[in-house]
């Protein structure tokens, strides 16, 4: 069973792309979102295998309400891949013109809620690991993927432009690092990964990099990352990418 999970007010761009691509594979697919989208709906309703669950990453009621569809759906089966592809991007020039509502609608979305969904999902992560424990950690076994940025990198960083996105995305990488430490125990893998500057609407019509060519690096890091890669931000390529 594969499960993915990711917030937008409508499932589209990587988050719809990576459903399909999964779907295709004859993985199971549980999608959740806020709402759904006619282009989901599609999918769901020509794959009995494709499932839509409704899921606000910032309210705590809604991830209680998800967890319970999602065991629901699995019916006692645990949960191989969780991809955390929640994201909002609150633009400004610099660290002075940036507004405190704004740091903090970056830190509720980008950090909080990925830790909100990972703490409620991680029995069933740890569920699929105990089924597969003669299985390499993987996504064969137990995988939480969390979707990061390269301008999450301190070591990388050139430039102060979307302050309030870049800090959350490094929180998100010290995130994904103590998780991947706990999560090891349990058998279960957990890493980051830098998707690109991605046709989507939040990079744009001018970004280097299609939706569909980005899952295909997606599915390379989904499909080849081991234990070796635990705590680490990933890009294309497999190549390790500096916090």
């Amino acid at each position: 069973e594969y499960g993915k999970q990711w917030y937008q007010r409508r499932v589209r761009g990587i988050g719809l792309e990576l459903v399909g691509r999964l779907a295709s594979l004859g993985s199971s697919v549980i999608a959740c979102s806020r709402r759904t989208s006619p282009e989901l709906t599609e999918i769901v309703n020509g794959n009995q295998s494709v499932f839509h669950v409704p899921l606000d990453i910032t309210c705590d009621d809604s991830v209680n309400k998800a967890f319970e569809n999602v065991s629901t759906i699995l019916g006692g089966k645990g949960l191989n891949l969780l991809v955390n592809n929640a994201a909002v991007l609150m633009k400004s020039e610099n660290p002075t013109s940036t507004s405190t509502e704004d740091m903090l609608k970056n830190f509720d979305v980008n950090v909080v809620g990925t830790h909100r969904v990972t703490n409620k999902f991680a029995p069933l992560l740890f569920t699929a690991a105990e089924q597969n424990s003669n299985v390499e950690m993987g996504c064969n076994r137990a995988f939480c993927l969390n979707i990061s940025s390269a301008v999450g990198s301190i070591a990388n960083t050139t430039s102060a432009w979307n302050p309030a996105y870049r800090v959350s995305k490094a929180a998100l990488n010290m995130l994904t690092k103590c998780i991947a430490i706990e999560f090891r125990e349990k058998g279960v893998l957990c890493c980051s990964v830098h998707p690109g500057w991605v046709q989507t609407e939040m990079g744009g019509p001018n970004a280097l990099i299609s939706t569909s060519g980005c899952v295909d690096d997606l599915m390379e890091v989904i499909t080849k990352a081991t234990a070796e890669h635990a705590g680490v931000m990933l890009r294309n390529k497999m190549e390790v990418m500096p916090y």
